[in-house]
Order: structure tokens, then sequence, then C-alpha cells
């Protein structure tokens, strides 16, 4: 790869940092704003640089299709559990936080997410329903849930039932498994905890609202 000049190299720094923590690159006109850049152009003209000194690949018609190159600070791709500076964490669809409805679909995307909170048994949820206000939970955020079959009590969590799923805190009463709302709008369900189509299948560890939603 060829050299970098100190902008160049500040850039690329920028856009490590923000997929780290975001998962996904800046767009055109982030990159313009944090370094003062007269506007998205400006963000063209080094993104270019970089692309043409191959330490970024680009999606032509994608306002956030950056890709950074391995030997640039990443390797592999976000469907790979072995990213240098990450863990891909597939993005598995919907669930509801609110009435229940269907279960979760197959994967849509993956986001690169650190280590320190993520791990081959995470996977991330959209949040659709306002029933987890009260945890500052908002429909269109991402949880992030790793995979387990037990919780503590009053831990937020992931339950199936049956085909459908919802996002709740939980209370054990006997055999009863009571799922609380933390919108005072919504009723608690409650369902036998020992039937055969109730069961736990993640805990919550992390809540991911997209910046400008």
């Amino acid at each position: 790869m060829k050299p970098l000049t100190h902008r160049q190299q500040q850039i690329l720094d920028f856009l490590r940092g923000h997929v780290s923590e975001y998962g996904y690159p800046p767009t055109l006109r982030e990159i313009a704003g944090r370094f003062g850049l007269s506007g998205p152009r400006a963000s063209v003209k080094h993104l270019d640089a970089l692309e043409r000194k191959g330490h970024i690949r680009r999606s032509p018609g994608s306002s956030r299709g950056i890709d950074i190159l391995p030997g640039s600070g990443f390797s592999g791709s976000p469907d790979k559990r072995d990213v240098l500076n990450g863990v891909g964490v597939p993005i598995l669809g919907t669930v509801p936080a609110g009435p229940l409805d269907l279960a979760f679909q197959e994967k849509e995307d993956s986001l690169i997410l650190d280590p320190s909170v993520a791990d081959e048994e995470s996977f991330l949820l959209r949040v659709k329903g306002d029933s987890m206000t009260g945890d500052n939970i908002l429909p269109g955020d991402m949880i992030l849930v790793r995979k387990q079959e037990t919780a503590a009590e009053g831990e937020l969590v992931v339950v199936l039932i049956g085909e459908e799923a919802t996002l709740k805190r939980f209370r054990r009463e006997g055999r009863k498994l009571t799922l609380l709302p933390s919108n005072p709008d919504h009723l608690p369900v409650t369902v036998d905890a020992g039937a055969e189509d109730v069961r736990i299948v993640g805990k919550v560890r992390a809540v991911i609202r997209i910046p400008g939603r």
C-alpha cells in the first residue's frame, strides 16, 4: 500500500473508529463535518485518494459504502468471527417491544462490534413497539442479545412463545413467567414457564441507537 498524507491518515483513522464504535462507516457529510471540509465533494477527494492507494474500497451509489481493506486495520468481512478490530454480529430481524408478534426472521446483515461486548453467541435484533421505553429502548433501536436459555429474575430478555417473540423483563411466580413492560401503557404478559413452547432465547447486553434516526 502507498503511504498516506497526514490528513489522509486522519480520515482513515476516523473511518476505523466509526466502524469500530457503530458497526458501519460514516457518511460523506459526517466526514466533512469531522474535519471541517467544505462539503461532501471534498470528502470524496480524500476517499478517492485512500482507494487509489489501496486502503479502502467504495461501493458506488451508497453514502456509507466504504470497506476498509485488509492491512488498513481490518481483516476479513463482517460475517467472520476473526475480524481484527471486532466481532461480526448478525442482524436477525425484528423483535416486538409490545404485543407478541411473529418471531424474528433470517439474517439481514451484520455489524462489527467490540469483542468486549459481543462474542460468537451474540446476535442483533431491531426493536419495534414502545413497551420498553421506560428502559430507554425505542422503536428502531437495535438490541445486542447473547444466546442463553437462563437469566436472573428482572433481567431484560428475549422470550420465544411458540413462533412469537417479545422483549421484556421477567419475573417467576411458581410455574408462571410474567413478562413485564416498562411502559405503563402496556400490560404484563403471563405464561406457563414449564410449557414446551416457552423459552428464553437470550439476554440483552446492550442497546444500539443509530445516530440521527
